[in-house]
């Protein structure tokens, strides 16, 4: 397989999401299977975006239009003031922007470098469908807590599925040892993608 770096890049490190939802489906230790939320992200760039989670019944919304963010939850508002002036990744602004607001493994299924610098990967097949790399994973261990990607350090592994050509990762198992031994899957698919 080959991969032009430069292009790819590029990709894996996007500013902007013109569309993409993804669900979460947990599967317990007797192989059932239910979808647990669904959640959508548009973003024109880094402080133009909407982001919305369905789960439970609930449905919650957060969005940036570049002067404010805005936090929707049980029909409560939350208004808070982005701040203006120069700015870097480093600077407080970027916390208003949506890789530092949505949901961290959504963050890390459309931008894959954001999730590969925090791994160990123990096998790479590419031998899949055109442009698909499958990895297995387990995280380094190192994160601050809290956290909410798919890196945490809790025994879990994963296997994930790259769109080379894409630029995310299309699908993420996560596998969580259980306390009595079981063990229980958690299925984080991207539906769509733009």
């Amino acid at each position: 397989m080959q991969v032009d770096v430069a292009s790819w890049l590029s990709r894996v490190t996007r500013a902007t999401v013109t569309g993409a939802t993804a669900t979460v489906t947990v599967t317990g230790p007797d192989g059932t299977a239910r979808e647990v939320s669904e959640h959508h992200l548009r973003a024109d760039d880094l402080l133009h975006w909407s982001y919305t989670v369905r789960s439970d019944g609930q449905e919650t919304h957060q969005s940036c239009n570049g002067r404010e963010m805005t936090h929707i939850v049980g029909g409560n508002r939350l208004r808070s003031q982005v701040p203006t002036g120069p700015a870097s990744v480093d600077d407080p602004w970027y916390f208003y922007s949506w890789p530092g607001a949505v949901e961290g493994w959504l963050v890390e299924m459309v931008r894959p470098v954001d999730l590969l610098a925090r791994v160990v990967v123990s096998s790479v097949d590419t031998r899949g469908t055109r442009g698909t790399v499958r990895i297995r994973a387990t995280p380094l261990g190192n994160e601050p807590s809290p956290y909410s990607g798919f890196s945490v350090p809790d025994g879990r592994s994963l296997r994930l599925s790259l769109d080379t050509e894409r630029g995310c990762f299309t699908d993420v198992t996560v596998t969580h040892p259980g306390e009595t031994g079981q063990t229980h899957h958690l299925v984080y698919r991207l539906t769509t993608f733009e």
